[in-house]
């Protein structure tokens, strides 16, 4: 049986509630991604606040918030079949509580800690490199291009550092962001799909302090290097070339 939701954290957990009791193998699936399966039954989720709660109460009082944290990272992962590895998860704290997480001769079990550990360390990479920048509007704005689905768990940490400013993140990839404004964060629904993923920079423009700022930081940048020492190598090591794009300090 598949069980279909609507790609939200609250509808894969009142999937969970519907499929848990069934003894036969199931898979959740999200709506917009299921292909037809010949012979399979289908069932979809209505999305239900009560059975998500009841599934995230359960699971909090067996594992506690870090290993709620570990199903929320492995479902944020958006991998292939992240449903079914969060699901398996699920039912393995269930039978063996806490324990379940350290099971890693159980191959599902050691994927999806292998997952979980991927996203919470690109999670750390990017609170450490995410770069605002003052638009003309005097919103900072953070552009991205994560691998994984990471703004909902970043989004507190910048909450907290930066609460008395106006600033956005913005995923383009999946073309979703958070803004900030008046110590309240919420989520932003653009206009359309080309706006959605179009970098705020390139349509607002900067702010006349900006381009100086960015020059006077990547000058720093450049001093304090110790040229005889540069390692190109090693610092793709520790830092993908991919997440340079953003970097104020590698753009000159």
């Amino acid at each position: 049986m598949i069980f279909l939701y609507d790609g939200t954290f609250e509808g894969f957990l009142s999937a969970v509630f519907d499929a848990f009791p069934l003894k036969e193998n199931v898979a959740i699936e999200k709506k917009e991604k299921s292909q037809s399966v010949l012979f399979a039954e289908i069932r979809e989720v209505e999305t239900s606040s009560e059975k998500a709660g009841r599934v995230a109460d359960k699971l909090l009082s067996i594992c506690g918030k870090r290993g709620f944290s570990a199903i929320v990272y492995i479902f944020l992962s958006e991998t292939e079949s992240c449903e079914t590895y969060a699901f398996y998860l699920i039912k393995s704290v269930i039978k063996y509580g806490s324990k379940a997480f350290s099971r890693f001769q159980d191959e599902k079990i050691a994927r999806a800690m292998e997952i979980r550990k991927k996203v919470s360390k690109e999670c750390e990479r990017f609170l450490g490199i995410l770069r605002f920048s003052e638009l003309s509007n005097g919103i900072f704005y953070a552009p991205c291009e994560p691998d994984f689905n990471i703004l909902p768990i970043i989004t507190g940490h910048f909450y907290e550092r930066l609460s008395g400013t106006k600033w956005m993140i913005h995923d383009l990839r999946r073309g979703i962001a958070v803004y900030h404004c008046n110590g309240k964060t919420e989520s932003v629904e653009f206009i359309d799909e080309i706006t959605s993923h179009l970098n705020m920079s390139t349509l607002l423009g900067k702010s006349e302090n900006e381009e100086d700022f960015a020059r006077m930081w990547s000058g720093y940048f450049k001093i304090i290097a110790i040229e005889n020492r540069m390692n190109p190598k090693l610092q793709r090591q520790f830092m993908p070339q991919r997440y340079w794009k953003y970097l104020t300090e590698k753009k000159n």
